[in-house]
């Protein structure tokens, strides 16, 4: 009995002793090996991101102080949730791996014809840390990676890197392309803070109306626009301020789909000559104005519209163009409900209109 219990100790302790040296061995091989800790802790310090890709496309982030969207390449906003995103990624990222000996060359060579880099500042001229950042695994759960750190050099071997959690690859987060970048807001206003909105109807202007907002429920609706000046020139006494109130709302946050229309010059010249379907703009309480145009978009094939009718015109989609004189896609889903008309909110259309429906 006493041997049997020997027996089972010395087992016990064996089994112990190896389980504390594979588990050394493991981490060893990964966390504890040098230029292999892609996170990055303090993402609030994080003050500037640089990535380019093998095509040569640029995206440099900027965190803007005070502010909430960040600058991209010195010209624009960023897109807030893309920053967030990678941000995000950048504190989560881990090692699930080693990249098989045999294959870490043909990795190395990838990553230095086609891998994007990755430069991160956290406050300093230098940035802290450098992705190269590759394809996935052939499983599509890993991100094949390689890490430099400034100072301390660049690691002799890639890596798989994942986000625990999250099945997929992480390669499309590190974009370059400036235009996927780009902030799509032309109406964000959270809080409200403007004091006008006017809403043009260019082949049907009885449509056409203006509301004044003066904050909380003080509301005031207008019709009648004059030709010349713009000023809207009646005020209408019933409407339903329900309604009215429901449309201001919706400007807390209208956003188009995208800056790449792949539209050659031309075609884009003649869209912003030719006189838009709707112009929808808000003054803010800084006295500016800001103005949308929406354009009928044709389709890629004639389809049936709402009465049957083959129609050659896209139905779900305007051209719209900003005040900075770009063309973007614009979504109807989100538009159509800014495009209610006076009728709308005097009671006369008991029903919403859909935007397509004053395309001819």
């Amino acid at each position: 009995m006493k041997k049997n219990l020997l027996l089972l100790i010395t087992f016990l302790l064996l089994a112990a002793a190896a389980w504390w040296m594979y588990s050394k061995n493991t981490s060893s091989t990964l966390a504890d090996q040098p230029l292999s800790n892609f996170s990055v802790e303090d993402t609030a310090s994080v003050n500037k991101i640089f990535i380019v890709d093998h095509l040569g496309q640029t995206a440099l982030l900027e965190r803007v102080p005070g502010e909430r969207l960040w600058n991209l390449n010195g010209k624009y906003k960023a897109r807030h949730d893309a920053v967030q995103l990678l941000l995000e990624t950048m504190n989560r990222i881990r090692v699930r791996g080693n990249v098989p000996l045999k294959g870490q060359e043909n990795m190395l060579r990838v990553l230095a014809s086609s891998g994007k880099k990755v430069e991160i500042y956290q406050g300093g001229d230098q940035p802290s840390r450098i992705y190269y950042v590759g394809p996935a695994t052939p499983d599509h759960v890993g991100t094949i990676m390689l890490l430099e750190i400034p100072g301390e050099g660049r690691s002799a071997e890639p890596y798989i890197t994942h986000l625990e959690g999250f099945t997929g690859f992480l390669t499309p987060r590190f974009f370059a392309n400036e235009m996927e970048w780009r902030y799509t807001g032309v109406f964000e206003y959270p809080e409200l803070d403007f004091t006008q909105v006017d809403v043009v109807f260019h082949r049907d202007p009885a449509s056409s109306f203006s509301v004044k907002y003066r904050g909380d429920n003080q509301v005031s609706l207008y019709a009648d626009q004059d030709p010349v000046s713009g000023v809207f020139r009646r005020q209408v006494n019933a409407f339903d301020t329900a309604r009215v109130r429901d449309f201001l709302l919706l400007f807390r946050k209208v956003h188009i789909e995208s800056y790449n229309t792949y539209l050659k010059p031309a075609a884009a010249d003649s869209i912003t000559k030719a006189i838009p379907l709707f112009t929808i703009s808000v003054r803010d309480k800084d006295g500016g104005t800001h103005p949308v145009d929406l354009y009928a978009k044709k389709g890629k094939e004639p389809r049936l519209n709402a009465e049957g009718v083959l129609s050659p015109w896209d139905p779900e989609y305007y051209w719209a163009r900003t005040e900075q004189n770009e063309i973007a896609l614009a979504q109807m889903f989100v538009f159509d409900p800014l495009l209610q008309p006076l009728s709308w909110f005097t009671g006369a259309s008991p029903d919403p209109v859909p935007g397509i429906a004053w395309i001819k």
